[in-house]
Parts: C-alpha cells; sequence; structure tokens
C-alpha cells in the first residue's frame, strides 16, 4: 500500500504526464488541419497551372533541342572562327569531349577480363545478422549489445497509434 507521500508523488508525476499527452493531442489535431488546408490549397494550384507549366516546360525542351540540333548541322559555319558564336541576344558555346561510351556489356567484360580495377563493388555491414550473433562474435568485431529504452505514447481515439 502506498503512503500518501508517494500516492501525491504518483499523481503529480500522472498530472504531468496528462498534461503533456494533452498538449501534444492539441498540436497534433492543429497540424492535421494545417496540412489538410495546404493539401487542398496545394492541389487547386497545381490544378489551375500544371498544365501551362507543363506546355512550358516541354515547348523550351523542344526549342532546346532545335537549336542544338541546328547548330550541329551548322557546325562548320557557325563555329569557323572558334568555338562561340555571339549574337544579340545570347551566345552558343561549342564544347568537345572525349568521353567514354556507356555500353550494354561492359561489366560482364570486365569481370571475363580480371580487370577488377575498374569495378566498383560496394560492401556493408549485415545487421540482421549481427543481431544474431553471440556476444563474443560481437567484441570480436567491434561491437557490443546495449540496452537501448524508448519511450512511447498512445493517444486515446486515435487510429495511428504509437509516436
Amino acid at each position: 500500500m502506498r503512503t500518501k507521500k508517494a500516492k501525491k508523488m504518483m499523481d503529480h508525476l500522472i498530472y504531468k504526464i496528462e498534461s503533456l499527452l494533452y498538449a501534444i493531442k492539441e498540436e497534433r489535431d492543429f497540424l492535421s488541419k494545417v496540412e489538410a488546408e495546404y493539401e487542398r490549397e496545394l492541389e487547386a494550384l497545381k490544378a489551375k497551372y500544371y498544365p501551362e507549366i507543363e506546355k512550358r516546360k516541354n515547348t523550351l525542351k523542344n526549342l532546346e533541342q532545335e537549336l542544338e540540333k541546328f547548330a550541329k548541322a551548322n557546325a562548320g559555319k557557325l563555329f569557323q572562327d572558334g568555338d562561340i558564336v555571339e549574337t544579340s541576344i545570347g551566345r552558343i558555346i561549342r564544347e568537345i569531349k572525349v568521353a567514354v561510351k556507356r555500353a550494354r556489356g561492359v561489366l560482364e567484360k570486365l569481370e571475363q577480363l580480371g580487370w577488377d580495377e575498374a569495378i566498383i563493388i560496394q560492401k556493408k555491414v549485415n545487421w540482421d545478422v549481427l543481431e544474431t550473433w553471440p556476444e563474443e562474435k560481437l567484441i570480436a568485431c567491434g561491437t557490443e549489445r546495449v540496452t537501448k529504452v524508448k519511450i512511447t505514447y498512445e493517444l486515446y481515439g486515435e487510429e495511428d497509434g504509437n509516436r
């Protein structure tokens, strides 16, 4: 049986926890309302502007492709004096570089030839396996098992459970 002092202390602790849980619940409810309004307004903005934005992006992409195609087709005349052609509105710049073509099947051929220096092998720890190991093996590889304490909470009347 608890003493009056112990009961009073426990009541104080429960009161503090209830106060915090109530504040969390209120803040989460308000956040949910604000997020819902934000999503509604965002969807309305997307519906209003998305078609025009996509149309403009597509037109811009086509114009840029047309410019590049035209410049490449007329490169002999355009770039006879250098790699930059100035106009009253802007300029076009020709950049020439030699690069290795990314062809299919190169990885397999590199492996067959034993040219491993050109192959990236990514290694990482399989922590799920280490979780099953005894303490001696964990210590041997430089780690250990520790106890972690996590406090979660539930607000009554909510479907999404713990936080």
